[in-house]
């Protein structure tokens, strides 16, 4: 997420960062890189002047910001971009609501975010229902048809030539009749045609405490603000939900678009999965285009998955037995890569081996589960052991090379330093030791 802005914000984060004491050349050279950048990244000219603008500002207001250390100058960069896309006001994930309307662009994915919010609302022990007013793509209503079966979700869907006031007074009688809690509804992407935003300002007024949500994805670049500027002049948007955020786009589309539309935005879309949803949080979006981490808490980067109820043998004594439990773990939740883009600086550090880290799959969890079961318990308590004439055994047994064996190892002792270092939060020096953590070599025998 956010590759191109995040690398090169990083490298002028990474000049900075180590300076004792920066003289007015290093600030003002710094704060004209970081406005080219975010000028590059589909950021608008409005939105960046009014970032350098404040920036600017909160140092002329601090006189010890003016000449003082790397550390200090990079929080004020930080504080000015999380201000930029915070909510001014509390969101609610449902609140008083009973039915949420999704307006957006075509592709912005409506439908999935549709039965993504829906999902995540039946999880708080809500009765949901989904239904679809898109009479004008027949496709729509089979994807929502579809994913709601996979969801288990409940779905009503009427004939989609049918009137769309119809429509929603049909699916609003079945939604007393059943004692619904919350109705999803969604739309078709037609958010510049004139009749398309008048039926959603018509099924608007016939629902009673309901919430627009506008969907957009990150992968929309400097059109983003064509599509807010039109939004605003025809509809009072309540919140948005901002998709794609696992793409290689350029990253300065969220920036823009909370610049023009002051609306709180609720989630954010990870990935094409059901679960591939998170609740927006400012801080932590900064923190990954920043490669920042000082106030990312331990959590967000998953290694609660990892540790689970055992967290004290993990840090204490991990052995292979462990590495290999922790390894199925990873593939159960969106793969090391899932987990290993949650950290910040991540996609500067590991550009020279995200070949490697995306080759990471079951094949390799046989490979390794078959090295490890061919171990005695005292080699897999104890790797130091493990020397040439037991390597020698572990591979007959195992069906696989030395050098299989060997990096295997490497591996695991890497892993082993990373994770007693996770104790103490140092993650500058975590993600450089992790530097070496994948070869290609292992995962394409």
């Amino acid at each position: 997420m956010f590759s191109n802005l995040s690398n090169k914000l990083g490298k002028i984060i990474s000049n900075i960062s180590n300076k004792s004491l920066l003289s007015k050349y290093n600030v003002n050279d710094s704060i004209e890189k970081i406005k080219v950048t975010l000028l590059e990244s589909d950021v608008s000219l409005l939105v960046v002047e009014d970032i350098i603008s404040r920036i600017k500002n909160k140092i002329k207001q601090n006189n010890d910001i003016n000449f003082t250390n790397g550390e200090q100058f990079i929080h004020v960069i930080h504080q000015e971009l999380v201000n930029t896309i915070r909510n001014n006001t509390k969101v609610s994930l449902v609140g008083k609501l009973n039915s949420m309307l999704l307006i957006g662009a075509p592709g912005s994915g409506k439908t999935t975010s549709t039965i993504k919010i829906a999902k995540l609302i039946q999880n708080m022990g809500k009765k949901v229902l989904v239904t679809s007013i898109d009479i004008y793509r027949p496709a729509a209503f089979n994807q929502l048809e579809l994913l709601s079966k996979l969801a288990k979700i409940d779905c009503l869907l009427l004939n989609n030539n049918a009137d769309i006031k119809d429509i929603i007074k049909q699916v609003l009688i079945q939604f007393k009749l059943k004692n619904y809690d919350m109705l999803l509804i969604d739309t078709a992407g037609k958010i510049y045609n004139s009749n398309y935003i008048e039926n959603i300002k018509m099924v608007h007024s016939l629902l009673e405490l309901n919430e627009i949500m506008l969907v957009t994805d990150v992968t929309i670049g400097q059109d983003i603000t064509n599509l807010a500027k039109n939004i605003n002049s025809h509809l009072l948007v309540d919140s948005m939900m901002i998709t794609k955020m696992d793409s290689d786009a350029k990253g300065g589309t969220i920036l823009s678009l909370k610049h023009i539309i002051r609306s709180p935005i609720k989630f954010i879309g990870t990935g094409e999965k059901i679960n591939e949803i998170e609740l927006f949080n400012p801080n932590k979006i900064i923190n990954r285009i920043l490669g920042t981490v000082d106030t990312l808490p331990l959590s967000s980067i998953n290694y609660n998955y990892l540790n689970e109820n055992n967290n004290n043998k993990i840090n204490n004594n991990f052995n292979l037995s462990d590495f290999l439990k922790q390894l199925k773990k990873i593939n159960k939740i969106s793969g090391v890569n899932g987990i290993l883009n949650k950290i910040p600086g991540f996609t500067s550090i590991f550009d020279n081996i995200k070949h490697g880290i995306n080759n990471i799959d079951t094949k390799f969890l046989i490979k390794a589960e078959a090295i490890i079961n061919s171990m005695t318990n005292l080699e897999r308590n104890n790797p130091l052991i493990i020397k040439s004439s037991h390597k020698k055994r572990i591979s007959k047994g195992s069906g696989v090379n030395i050098q299989d064996i060997n990096i295997l190892l490497k591996q695991f002792f890497l892993i082993q330093k990373t994770i007693k270092k996770v104790k103490n939060n140092n993650f500058l020096k975590i993600l450089n030791n992790m530097n070496k953590l994948v070869t290609n070599k292992f995962y394409k025998r």
